[in-house]
This record gives C-alpha cells, structure tokens and sequence, in this order.
C-alpha cells in the first residue's frame, strides 16, 4: 500500500496544529484540501486518524501510533532533499537568506543588488524575521545571525563583530543637556522594546537596571526604533558603523563599555558543497566585514 507524501506531510500537520484550518495555513493548502488528504488517507488506511469535535482535530490511538513515524518520514525525506541539493553543480538556482529586520532590510539588499548583477541566474529569496529560523528543516539556505547559531548538524563562519553605542539625534539634545553619568539616562526618554527582555538584560549588562515602564517609547521593531532615534524622540543602542553614515547622530556615554553582537553565517552541513551556496556564503562573509557600505537608509 502506498501513500502519497503530501498526505503523510498534511497527517503530520494537523496533528501538530490540531485544527484542519491550523494545518492548512501552516502548508499553504486550503482547509478543503487538508481535509481531503486526510479522508483518503484515512481511506487507504482503513481506519480514522482523527476525531472530529468542537475542540478540534484529536488523534486516535491508532493515529497517535503513526505520527511519530510520520515525522520520522518526512524528516529522512528532508535530509534527502539536503544531500541531493548538495550535489547539485550548476551555478543557478534559488538561495533563502534568514536575516533579522537590520540586517535583512538595511544591509542585505544593497549587498544582494552587487552579487546578483555578477550572478543573474541565482535567484535570492530573504526571510526577515527577528525569530531565528531553522536551517536543519530547511527553513533557509543560510542564516545570517547576530549571534553564534548552536544547532547541531552546521556549518557556521563568524564574520566579525558588530560594536555598539548609545546614541540620539542632535535636535533631541537641543531640548536636553547629554547625560554625563549613566545613572543620568534615568531621565531622559529611554527607547526600549515592548516584549522583546533582550535590551533589558543588556542594559543591565552595563549596569544599568530598567523594566519595559522605563521605555517611554516601546517598539519591538528594530527598524522603527532605528527611525525614530534618527527622529529625535530619545536615546537608544545603535551599531556605531550604521550610526557613523548620520551626522546628526551623537554617542552618549561613549566610555560605556556596551556589550559587541557577533555576526555570523550559518548553513547545513549536507549543502556546505553546493556550488551556489558556497558562492553565496563566500561573497557575504567578504562584504559583510565591512556592512555598512551597502546600507539603505
């Protein structure tokens, strides 16, 4: 008996999400469509995977014994996917790129325009999202982090790092004298993130201790607290190499030791000898030594 792979994907889906309408957002079917793969399923089998009711999709006990072997399936047919990608020795195709919303909307682009100009038959797809994607399931071609990605199973370049400061804009100081001591922040409107604990804790990591109240502007946008420290709203962290392209920005406390990010470049390590992205890979660790030269804003 044979089953399809699609069907054996959307079984896994909605057991995962536990709603026809869950799963078919997730794969970008139609909820009718993930219903039928599940009924012929189910046909096949000869027995129900689910049952229907007001709090969704429920798995049977016949149907709890297949998942696990469902998402063993699909994981082996993923690595196949890798493997055979890596072998792959022509000079074109496509190459997804994972950047968080600076890297990926200020600094990506303009280093894109220059390699696809050099490479037209590449074709580039960027996934901007401050959520880390998962290279092991082929989220993304390469991954380009401000940090040291840990899974298992990469191969990871770091690139270098990326120094950080306090800034704001120079007509914000034309309201208020520049903080001397960094106690003196505590009056000045701080730009900070809503949900997002990370400027929290590097606050702290240079001694100063704040809460999401003591943000008078709350963004969890990097690319909007960007614009509006260039406003001239309040102070807040900059890369000091995308703040030094700003006349008008001016470091406070520059004698603050504020903690470095790490950039690095991650791939699977089944796809490390795909010409393309090796190409792709070697081109970005050059340029991005010097990131800013490409930026867009």
């Amino acid at each position: 008996m044979q089953h399809s792979w699609d069907h054996i994907r959307t079984f896994q889906a909605v057991a995962d999400h536990g709603s026809l309408l869950a799963a078919s957002r997730h794969l970008g079917l139609t909820q009718p469509t993930v219903g039928r793969h599940i009924d012929l399923l189910e046909e096949r089998l000869g027995f129900p995977l689910f049952t229907r009711g007001r709090d969704g999709m429920q798995l049977t006990d016949k149907g709890a014994d297949l998942v696990a072997m469902a998402g063993e399936m699909l994981c082996n047919a993923t690595q196949f996917d890798r493997v055979a990608s890596g072998l792959e020795e022509r000079i074109k195709g496509t190459i997804r790129l994972s950047a968080n919303e600076i890297l990926g909307g200020l600094l990506l682009p303009g280093l894109i325009a220059e390699f696809m100009a050099e490479h037209p038959m590449i074709e580039i797809e960027i996934e901007v999202s401050n959520e880390a994607s998962n290279l092991l399931s082929r989220d993304a071609d390469i991954a380009v982090r401000m940090f040291r990605p840990t899974q298992n199973d990469l191969v990871v370049r770091k690139v270098r790092d990326i120094p950080l400061g306090l800034f704001g804009h120079k007509s914000y100081f034309t309201r208020r004298p520049a903080p001397e001591a960094l106690e003196d922040l505590r009056v000045h409107v701080l730009l900070g993130q809503d949900r997002n604990p990370s400027l929290i804790t590097a606050y702290r990591a240079i001694g100063l201790d704040t809460e999401p109240g003591s943000y008078q502007f709350r963004c969890d946008s990097n690319i909007a607290t960007i614009s509006a420290i260039r406003a001239g709203i309040g102070i807040g962290p900059l890369h000091k190499g995308m703040a030094a392209l700003w006349p008008d920005m001016v470091q406070v406390l520059p004698e603050v030791e504020v903690p470095s990010l790490e950039l690095w470049l991650a791939c699977h390590a089944d796809v490390r000898h795909n010409k393309r992205i090796r190409l792709v890979m070697d081109f970005l660790a050059d340029r991005l030594r010097e990131p800013y030269a490409a930026c867009l804003f």
